[in-house]
Parts: C-alpha cells; structure tokens; sequence
C-alpha cells in the first residue's frame, strides 16, 4: 500500500514538473494543460497502478523473504529498486504491445513509468519498516478494536 501510494505521488509530481518545463503556450494555460492531464492521468495511473501492485506483491514478499536476515538497508533498497524499476518497464512494454503494437522506447513515459517505480517502492519498504520499529518498540498503538472487549465494557455487573 505504502509503495503504492509512493508511486502515485511520484508519478503526479513527474507529470506536473515535467509538463510544467516543456509547456508550450501555444496550446493553451499551462494550468488548463496540466488539469486535463491529471485528470486523464491520475485515474488511469491509480488503477493500473493498483492492478500491478496486486500482481507483483508476491515478488515483493519473495524478495523480502529472501532478505529477511539481511541487516543492513542498503542491499533491500538495491532490491526493492530494482524490482521496482523491472516491474515498471515490464508494464510500459505490455502497454506498449497491447496499444501500440510495437514496442517504442522513445517517448517519455518509457522512463518515467519505472524511474517513479524504482524509487516507489523503496520508499514504501522503508514506510513500513518505520512503521514496524516503531510498533515492535512500543510507540505505536494498535488500531484494531476487539469487539468482544468492547462488547464486555458496557455489561453492567
């Protein structure tokens, strides 16, 4: 969820600088631009997004898995990167295939797909190994409500 969110982020920020660098004023208001490509691009990249997360945790959980009794970050921030970015250009050529028909790796979202999903999801890993810490250490309190327990408070004796 939290490499998830991080791409989504990651993507509408990329868009938006990079749109907003190579706007040309004879189309128009950047700001009508930049609405108009949000609001195509952003439901799109949320959904799609969301399919390939749902697909791809298990390599995810594989990998973390195999790192488990690695102790130091930066070897699962390698992976996690490039897990990310094997994810990203594995989506922008099955993209390529099924709408194009031709793979072409000329055009922006070529790196811009992986490049956000490279950087997603080590930041999502270190998200929830924050997270974690600081559950395990005490400093976090746990949200589930127990409905038995909340149930007993109001008997009377």
């Amino acid at each position: 969820m939290a490499s998830w969110l991080s791409f989504n982020l990651l993507f509408a920020i990329a868009v938006i600088v990079g749109e907003a660098s190579t706007h040309d004023p004879a189309l128009g208001p950047l700001a009508g631009m930049l609405a108009a490509l949000l609001a195509y691009l952003v439901p799109v990249s949320l959904v799609v997004s969301g399919i390939v997360a749902l697909l791809c945790c298990g390599a995810a959980w594989a990998l973390g898995r195999a790192l488990r009794r690695v102790g130091p970050p930066l070897p699962h921030l390698i992976g996690y990167a490039v897990l990310g970015a094997a994810i990203g250009a594995v989506v922008v050529a099955l993209y390529q295939l099924v709408v194009a028909h031709a793979l072409d790796f000329s055009g922006g979202l070529t790196m811009l797909v992986p490049a956000c999903s490279a950087a997603a999801l080590p930041l999502g890993w270190g998200w929830s190994v924050r997270r974690a810490r600081r559950a395990d250490a005490g400093l976090i309190r746990s949200s589930r409500v127990d409905p038995d327990a909340t149930a007993e408070d109001f008997i009377r004796p």
